[in-house]
């Protein structure tokens, strides 16, 4: 039986941007105004080439199990199904997206 993760579908819900090829993950440093300004606005988590790739992927249209099989096209991964739970499910700890459930 498949593993109820590989069903899920990822869907963005953190704030991010582009630079060129490239995802920048955006992640407020502080809940309070004022340390934002003395700090600065936001931790910018630059992704790699798979990294960008997989966010972009997360996008309410594919599974877990669909995205790795893109990831291992694309950039020859091996074991690309357990990497790329393991990468999502960071995603998902750090509140940049959720998952919803394939009926």
């Amino acid at each position: 039986m498949q593993k109820k993760i590989n069903r899920a579908i990822p869907v963005r819900k953190g704030e991010w941007e582009e630079e060129g090829q490239r995802v920048v993950l955006l992640k407020k440093k502080s809940k309070y105004k004022l340390l934002r300004k003395l700090w600065g606005e936001y931790f910018r988590i630059h992704l790699d080439d798979i990294g960008s790739q997989a966010w972009m992927l997360c996008n309410g249209s594919h599974t877990v199990e669909q995205i790795a099989k893109k990831l291992e096209e694309k950039f020859g991964i091996d074991d690309s199904l357990k990497r790329t739970e393991t990468f999502l499910l960071s995603l998902y700890k750090g509140d940049f997206l959720e998952f919803r459930i394939k009926e």
